[in-house]
């Protein structure tokens, strides 16, 4: 982890591009600035009113907000209109122990010791807005229009209107308060009341926000009531956009940066163990034509010169190719590179990262916690690094000065990719022109993921062409083409087959076969070395290609003896249910090589079901299985009376007759082939071998080896390797 340079304010907001938040922000930027802090903000980009499931996702970016090297938080309060999210939210600072100042509305959910409330004074405010109708126009015949009842801040502003009236002397009448919605069209209801005659046309119209009073105007111009002639309108909260209504709306500015300095120089204050005293700061008229002040020609300008960069920038996102360039990426490379190429598209920027979750394109998996970060601006270092998702110091570290980071996530659906960083160096916010260009981002990245996922896919198909899908081994294609693959003039190989389940009705039964053959199947990699190619030609029938060893006849025995330690299969369907084959090679085709050994199978499987038809088999074959099953037991004369009620010599005939081979011989096959079991398969000693296969004297076990198999057991060891 990267120590941290500097101290960081965390700045929690939802939907940041917002006007109301912005000034905020820059508050809070500015006082961070000027004292050394780096600030951070964390905010959603849609921040919808009602939990929709693939726009919550963005709100996982609030998560960043527990990480320890944040030292104090500032919560816009107001921004948080999702009942769900501010849940969240209050959850998440319930377990931060440092300083929070929350800006704005009381939220009964964030009432919590650790937290501090601050807010503008919309009592005051509206007081000294409903002052000025009446100091400077004279009005003793104001209404106002004020949002929902039940909502604090709607009364707080009527309680503004109340008191300016009665210091006036002006009797305060319940009549003239109207309730709406604090949106547009409130204002165009009142309207039409006041034009049908339902309402007497007072002489100012107070409307508790902007939003309203746009919708009073422009329902007056349509229904022909002239502002300020007939009637004088104002509004609160200085929105924006006045220069889209008319008249221009004289209208009251909260000092919301000033707020966002206090708030900021609380949380400082608290770190350094001194004290803040609050005061609510006053706000400023802005005045408009929609009195009879007239425009102030400074702010308008400043307005307009804002909007017209807006338009600039708008026109730019509509008619660039970015969209388009992002689509046709292919790696991760190249999407870094235009975003890169295109970074004037956001306005104002410094720099910005963009930070991705290790595994971001892992539909199926959990978050890593560890991010994938690059700088996406030329002048700066672009060179990949990662950081733990809590180590902003990762990042930070990397600027000298203190600057203003915006953290918004980079999702789709329900799919958290990881965040944009956008910085500046200056006291700036970041606009509704970034959130479009993060939108890009997200589904730029969903395209890349997709398109990742269908090569993936596209490889998974031409792999599920070459290999089986039970086990995952070589199908009949994949084992013909792997075949081709070898060098068969220069060295020698072996082509070994094995068929399961033979003459078994009860094989094409579900019940029991998957694990049956998948048993088999780790029989047959246990059998294939690291260099031999296996696979499973059809549905009963394994193949393998061994490389260096030719001994057919050894290698039919270890096969054998592998298999009959395969409990699984063997319970499921006998140790007389499989036969294999194996030939050399030698320079012949694989079809050629396969029919051969086919035939071979075919034979011994024929040999296997005439076997079957003498007389005792089944008895013969359950003691057969149970010698094979327990190799270390000695059978004498009265163990085998015990597993065949008849005369010890009579048993041998028998289980002569049957399998060909005494059953004296068969003991000692049945040793030997747990043995050469335990030689390919285990890293056991020669004398713990010799006391699984029930031999209480190891030479004997090794002399009884060499004259059954062939070979001793290191030699058998060293072959099987």
């Amino acid at each position: 982890m990267i120590k941290k340079k500097r101290t960081i304010f965390g700045v929690v907001a939802a939907e940041a591009n917002s006007i109301e938040q912005r000034q905020v922000i820059k508050g809070v930027a500015r006082f961070d600035q000027c004292v050394g802090i780096d600030t951070i903000i964390f905010s959603n980009n849609y921040n919808p009113n009602i939990k929709e499931k693939e726009l919550f996702c963005e709100n996982r970016i609030y998560d960043l907000i527990m990480s320890d090297e944040i030292d104090g938080l500032i919560i816009i309060s107001e921004s948080f209109v999702n009942e769900d999210l501010r849940k969240v939210i209050a959850d998440l600072l319930s377990r931060k122990t440092i300083p929070i100042v929350v800006v704005g509305t009381y939220l009964a959910e964030l009432d919590m010791p650790q937290c501090t409330f601050i807010n503008t004074s919309d009592e005051n405010d509206i007081e000294d807005l409903t002052d000025h109708l009446v100091d400077k126009h004279g009005f003793t015949e104001i209404d106002i229009i004020t949002g929902y009842d039940f909502i604090e801040a709607s009364n707080l502003r009527v309680n503004g209107y109340r008191k300016s009236l009665e210091k006036h002397g002006i009797e305060y009448d319940e009549k003239r308060v109207h309730y709406g919605n604090f949106w547009m069209n409130s204002g165009e209801e009142l309207a039409e009341r006041y034009h049908n005659g339902e309402l007497p046309l007072p002489q100012a119209i107070v409307c508790a926000n902007d939003y309203m009073a746009y919708g009073l105007i422009d329902k007056f111009d349509e229904l022909g009531i002239k502002v300020p002639d007939d009637v004088t309108v104002v509004g609160y909260e200085f929105v924006g956009d006045r220069f889209m209504h008319s008249p221009l709306l004289t209208t009251y500015k909260r000092n919301r940066e000033t707020i966002g300095e206090d708030a900021a120089n609380f949380v400082y204050s608290k770190l350094k163990n001194r004290e803040f005293l609050f005061a609510p700061p006053k706000g400023e008229l802005v005045c408009g034509s929609s009195c009879t002040c007239g425009i102030d020609r400074v702010q308008y300008k400043d307005e307009l010169k804002n909007a017209r960069t807006k338009k600039e920038y708008d026109n730019w996102n509509l008619f660039n190719p970015l969209d388009q360039k992002l689509t046709e990426c292919r790696t991760l490379g190249e999407f870094t590179d235009i975003c890169s190429e295109y970074h004037w598209q956001v306005r104002g920027i410094q720099s910005f990262y963009l930070c991705l979750y290790k595994n971001w394109y892992d539909t199926d998996s959990e978050l890593s916690e560890i991010l994938s970060c690059q700088c996406m601006v030329n002048w700066e270092d672009r060179t990949p690094f990662d950081m733990h998702k809590f180590n902003f110091s990762a990042l930070l570290s990397k600027n000298y000065e203190p600057a203003v980071y915006y953290f918004n996530p980079l999702f789709f659906n329900d799919r958290l990719f990881g965040h944009l960083v956008l910085k500046y160096h200056d006291p700036d916010t970041y606009d509704d022109i970034y959130r479009n260009w993060l939108k890009s981002v997200s589904n730029g990245l969903e395209f890349l993921r997709m398109k990742n996922d269908i090569q993936y896919l596209t490889q998974c198909q031409n792999l599920s062409d070459m290999r089986d899908t039970l086990t995952g081994m070589y199908n009949e294609t994949g084992m013909r083409k792997a075949y081709h693959t070898l060098d068969i003039e220069n060295q020698e190989y072996a082509l070994v087959m094995l068929r399961i389940g033979i003459s078994n009705a009860g094989f094409y039964e579900l019940n029991g076969k998957i694990p049956a053959v998948m048993d088999a199947a780790e029989a047959i990699n246990q059998f294939c070395g690291s260099n031999d190619i296996c696979g499973r030609v059809n549905d009963n029938t394994f193949a393998c290609i061994i490389q260096g060893e030719t001994d057919t006849e050894l290698l039919e025995n270890r096969l054998n003896s592998i298999m009959l330690q395969h409990a699984v299969y063997i319970d499921q369907y006998g140790l007389d249910s499989f036969v294999y084959a194996a030939i050399k090679c030698n320079e012949k085709s694989y079809t050629k090589l396969t029919a051969m050994c086919t035939d071979i199978l075919a034979e011994r499987q024929r040999e296997k079901m005439e076997m079957r038809m003498r007389p005792h088999y089944e008895d013969m074959l359950s003691i057969r299985s149970y010698i094979y099953s327990n190799p270390q037991d000695s059978f004498e004369s009265e163990k085998l009376r015990k597993l065949y009620p008849y005369s010890a010599g009579h048993l041998r005939e028998v289980y002569k007759k049957c399998f060909g081979v005494s059953i004296h011989k068969d003991c000692i096959n049945a040793r030997m082939a747990k043995a050469t079991y335990c030689l390919t398969v285990t890293p056991m000693s020669m004398a713990e071998i010799a006391e699984q296969c029930g031999y209480v004297d190891s030479k004997y076990f090794l002399r009884q080896f060499l004259a059954t198999v062939g070979v001793t057991p290191n030699q058998y060891r060293n072959m099987a390797k």
